[in-house]
């Protein structure tokens, strides 16, 4: 994620500070790479067919419109086969009451718990357990690596 994404969003918007997440999977011999960048955004969440979730922490980068000059790190993290990648919007983890940790700890624990489930039903799961209080956006993209 570079300097055009921050000149795109000021073309389209009064309010150019957003928060993304941009992320692909490459096939690695008989495994897969998720290759992520963040941009104030949440990490990405993966899930092992045996239920085992952890986000994938590492640099952040700042949200979108606030200062090209900075760099946003590029990361890569191995993925076995069958593991869930989530992609998800604060709001899916965001309560006024709670820290943001309650949320995100609460979000991993629900993926863990629903990790043998097909994706749709997943994705649904997710949704209907989420910690949030409601007062924002939810959005959940998940996909997981052929066997």
């Amino acid at each position: 994620m570079r300097e055009p994404d921050d000149h795109t969003l000021h073309a389209v918007t009064d309010n150019p500070v957003t928060t993304a997440c941009l992320a692909r999977i490459e096939p690695a011999g008989k495994a897969w790479t998720l290759h992520w960048s963040t941009a104030g955004h949440p990490p990405p969440l993966t899930v092992t067919p045996d239920g085992r979730a952890r986000y994938l922490n590492a640099d952040p980068g700042v949200p979108l419109g606030v200062d090209t000059a900075l760099p946003r790190p590029d990361h890569a993290c191995p993925l076995s086969p069958g593991t869930t990648v989530i992609l998800f919007t604060d709001g899916l983890v965001e309560h006024r009451d709670h820290p943001l940790d309650h949320g995100m700890n609460a979000l991993a624990a629900t993926a863990a718990a629903h990790a043998g489930l097909p994706l749709d039903e997943f994705c649904r799961a997710l949704a209907d357990r989420h910690p949030s209080d409601g007062h924002d956006d939810l959005a959940i993209l998940a996909l997981r690596t052929p066997a």
